[in-house]
């Protein structure tokens, strides 16, 4: 049995470390952890485990924490408002990410992906059952799912029991699988991450957790996430270097992309559905990514340095989070946007470069969760944050320090026997 230790060279408990991981993706987006006090019971818990290990904060969280703050300052100055507890949460959820990350330490992508991976089996199994018959779907809404709306914090109308959230439209012929998740596209965004990392750990495309992850990933019937896979194959298949494989690949996945638009009904009639609706905003409320980009945009274009800010207020046909991507434009502008990403794909950068692989294949992951972040307000959500800290924080090969302690308990050893 293999023993992990951390950066100290303490066992790693895992227990912990799984319910910290936990914790921070549902507070990110399963419904039942969605609210304040869920985001506070976060930041003060990893706060007292990030002090009572003696840990101390990297450069690199000041100059992130510093940033932000200062384009707040400008916002404050530029358009004299100011709301508290809107810089408060910020700050939080960047304090949440960091000494969440810190905490669990070089392995926080192996616990992620045995995560997703256990709810992408079970979420399978349970979409599988209600397709295969639909009165389990009734049955859930009838005795289940009231339960948990009553223990759950933030009203919503998102029907779940914690470990499934039932898709609104479920009396479809193909139900959507949301995991347990906000909706299964969101769903999409969190595999997309697990099969990125598993690629890397592993040094392949294609194993058994992978598989299972684009098996789900296609039951997700998320557009955003299909057109994503398809972004993100065609950048890596460029960036192996082998020519001869992109120019035969490139072509056949892009055929097969083309026949899947074409034949799948959920993903062209969803698309023209929302053109459809960006052409009625005027009219009508409307919640499109399209709507939603428009509106980030035009606030963007108003100040595209520093941008407006968390609490610019819109019409009420109007709705900006739909679209993560333009709303980080909008509230933080170039800066923030630029430094966002420069944070995040330095992170992978040093991620890939641990694990010896292409250090190029961080362009397919930002270019991927760019795709992903068009339909989903992802860029605002801790977890995501996460992402721009977990690999320049300080940490070891994998091994490495193991390695390094037999190697002290063998010269004590010795050293012994001498006496001796």
């Amino acid at each position: 049995m293999n023993t992990v230790y951390d950066l100290e060279g303490k066992r790693e408990n895992k227990v912990l470390n799984y319910t910290l991981v936990y914790f921070f993706m549902g507070v990110s987006s399963i419904p039942f952890f969605i609210g304040d006090v869920f985001l506070i019971a976060g930041f003060l818990l990893t706060l007292f485990l990030f002090l009572a290990r003696g840990k101390t904060f990297d450069r690199v969280v000041i100059s992130y924490s510093l940033v932000f703050l200062a384009l707040f300052a400008v916002q404050v100055i530029a358009f004299g408002e100011f709301k508290l507890n809107t810089v408060v949460a910020y700050m939080m959820r960047i304090c949440f990410a960091y000494f969440t990350v810190k905490i669990v330490g070089r392995n926080f992508d192996k616990y992620f992906v045995n995560l997703i991976f256990y709810y992408s089996i079970l979420s399978l199994i349970i979409t599988g059952a209600i397709f295969a018959n639909p009165g389990i779907a009734d049955y859930i809404y009838s005795n289940v799912t009231p339960f948990f709306d009553s223990i759950t914090y933030y009203p919503n109308t998102v029907k779940h029991f914690i470990i499934y959230t039932m898709e609104l439209g479920y009396k479809v012929e193909v139900p959507r699988n949301s995991g347990p998740f906000w909706e299964p596209g969101l769903f999409s965004c969190f595999l997309f991450l697990a099969l990125t990392f598993n690629i890397v750990r592993n040094k392949s495309f294609f194993n058994k957790k992978n598989v299972i992850f684009l098996i789900t990933i296609f039951t997700t019937q998320s557009t955003t996430a299909y057109l994503a896979i398809f972004v993100f194959i065609i950048i890596y298949i460029v960036i192996s270097n082998k020519a001869i494989y992109s120019a035969i690949l490139i072509p056949i996945i892009a055929f097969i992309f083309v026949v899947a638009y074409n034949q799948l009904s959920f993903m062209n009639e969803k698309i023209e559905k929302m053109y459809n609706e960006s052409t009625d905003a005027e009219k009508s409320k409307v919640y499109s990514r399209i709507v939603s980009g428009k509106v980030n945009v035009d606030n963007f274009i108003s100040s595209p340095i520093f941008g407006i800010g968390r609490y610019f207020v819109i019409k009420e046909e109007e709705n900006s989070g739909n679209n993560g991507v333009t709303l980080l434009l909008a509230e933080f502008g170039l800066i923030g946007f630029g430094y966002y990403f420069i944070m995040m794909f330095s992170s992978y950068r040093e991620y890939c470069r641990m694990h010896n692989f292409n250090k190029n294949f961080s362009i397919a992951i930002i270019a991927g969760l760019l795709v992903l972040g068009f339909s989903q307000g992802l860029f605002q959500r801790p977890f995501f944050m996460g992402l721009c800290f977990m690999y320049l924080v300080r940490f070891e090969k994998p091994g490495l320090m193991a390695q390094q302690m037999l190697k002290e308990k063998l010269l004590l050893v010795r050293r012994q026997g001498r006496l001796q």
